[in-house]
């Protein structure tokens, strides 16, 4: 879709749109081809309808079109998938529980499933969980010779970050300038808009 070039570059009014449109295409069973649906067309649609805000579409439209996937697909996708719409709901014992065991084959969802977890630890406070998930993760970033390098750095980056945020004193204003100024100037960090916040 055109329109996404839009949001990549930073247009966020045309989420409704995209929004509308794979509404349209799946009425249409457009996006179905040969009874199957692509797993990143499902992830995409899932990122786009929690990005809206429509949380009840987005679990509905898990369940229902869950069975179009390759079946080697549906666990991964569902498990995710639900771990993210939980998390935009703030129901964080929910994703811990979706997350905290699985180890997905695929990279991305590997990935995606540790940086949510580490924002969900760091969010409620849990330390001991979070810092044992520093390790892993960048024991994982660095065992795994076929993420890209700037992936890695990215990811490494949120980790240190992170690591840094949970040092700092509330009401240590300077400090807290200073990390803030440092994330602005690193070029490549994975969630640096949640770092910010």
């Amino acid at each position: 879709f055109p329109v996404t070039i839009q949001i990549n570059r930073g247009h966020t009014q045309y989420l409704q749109e995209l929004f509308s449109l794979y509404q349209s295409v799946l009425e249409r069973r457009i996006i179905i081809r040969e009874g199957e649906l692509s797993p990143w067309d499902f992830r995409n649609i899932v990122v786009v309808g929690l990005r809206v805000g429509d949380y009840a579409w987005t679990h509905r439209f898990i369940d229902d079109y869950l069975q179009y996937l390759p079946e080697e697909n549906r666990e991964n996708a569902r498990s995710f998938n639900l771990a993210q719409v939980y998390f935009y709901e703030k129901k964080y014992a929910k994703v811990v529980e979706m997350l905290r065991f699985l180890e997905y084959e695929d990279i991305t969802y590997n990935l995606n499933s540790k940086d949510m977890l580490l924002r969900v630890y760091y969010d409620t406070d849990e330390w001991e969980p979070l810092y044992s998930l520093f390790e892993s993760f960048r024991t994982y970033l660095n065992r795994k010779k076929d993420i890209p390098e700037r992936t890695k750095e990215a990811y490494k980056n949120l980790i240190g970050f992170t690591k840094k945020l949970t040092r700092l004193r509330q009401g240590d204003a300077v400090n807290i300038e200073r990390l803030r100024t440092e994330i602005q100037n690193t070029p490549n960090v994975a969630n640096q808009k949640w770092l910010l916040s």
